[in-house]
């Protein structure tokens, strides 16, 4: 492992994984910090969590929050973390966080969780799990967080996760995307499934194709057959080629293929 910073753990990653890996371990974590009394904390202190803050949230997924605490009022802190400059940061409910803020509302209650870096996107992970459509730009930001800060390699983060290796790659190669599209991905206009196979493109095709799919409201399963297409075309020969007796013919589909051939051949 790239290890950068310390381990919050001395002992085996196998430990690690049995401690981080439970099912309802989101539930036994804000027990714990919850059975603390709770502190009410002004709005203007607290602040969004620095490895996921990219990430938005849809208008009516703010508004459903915002008009539950308006009726109801917090059922549960939020769990945040001090830190250095005075101000805390959201570690579990974000979504309540901002709906707040979209209610009006002026103090939080909030329960504390002094704990570092790791240790955090590892709760953040264990958040997303379970919600992965939902989440996803998300998860694929805690997963490259926890790979290039921490060394987590792809097999670790899919045990972790509760997804098979290839998910993860998968989710992980969703950040290669414009951010457009990412952006597209959080907000639902586009799904997970259009991420993953716009994710197989380069740039500027999954750039093209990704506006495509929202001016055309395509599906994923169009989305992947078009995608198979370009796949296709960009594995084909830029030439045809046809012998006949002692004569070649090489055919091009256009002069700047044939100056491309010609200077690679060196013609």
């Amino acid at each position: 492992m790239k290890n950068a910073k310390k381990k919050i753990l001395s002992s085996s990653l196998a430990d690690l994984v049995s401690k981080f890996s439970q099912q309802n371990i989101v539930a036994e974590i804000e027990k714990r910090y919850q059975s603390a009394p709770a502190k009410l904390l002004p709005i203007s202190s607290i602040v969004d969590c620095s490895y996921i803050r990219d990430v938005k949230l849809p208008e009516e997924t703010m508004e459903y929050f915002a008009s539950r605490l308006k009726e109801k009022g917090f059922y549960n802190p939020l769990v945040v973390r001090p830190k250095e400059d005075g101000t805390y940061e959201v570690i579990l409910g974000r979504k309540r966080y901002f709906g707040a803020m979209k209610a009006g509302i002026y103090s939080l209650p909030c329960a504390f969780a002094e704990v570092e870096d790791e240790e955090m996107l590892l709760m953040l992970l264990a958040d997303t799990r379970d919600q992965r459509e939902a989440n996803v730009v998300e998860m694929a930001l805690v997963c490259r967080a926890l790979h290039d800060l921490f060394g987590y390699n792809q097999h670790t983060l899919a045990e972790l996760s509760h997804q098979s290796r290839c998910q993860i790659s998968n989710i992980m190669r969703i950040l290669k995307l414009p951010t457009e599209l990412q952006e597209a991905i959080c907000l639902g206009r586009l799904s997970y499934g259009h991420g993953r196979a716009l994710a197989t493109l380069n740039y500027e095709e999954a750039d093209k194709l990704g506006h495509r799919i929202l001016e055309e409201n395509l599906s994923v399963r169009q989305t992947e057959d078009i995608v198979k297409e370009i796949r296709g075309e960009n594995q084909r020969e830029p030439y045809s080629v046809e012998e006949t007796g002692n004569t070649l013919v090489i055919t091009f589909e256009s002069k700047e293929e044939l100056d491309a051939f010609r200077k690679s051949k060196r013609i």
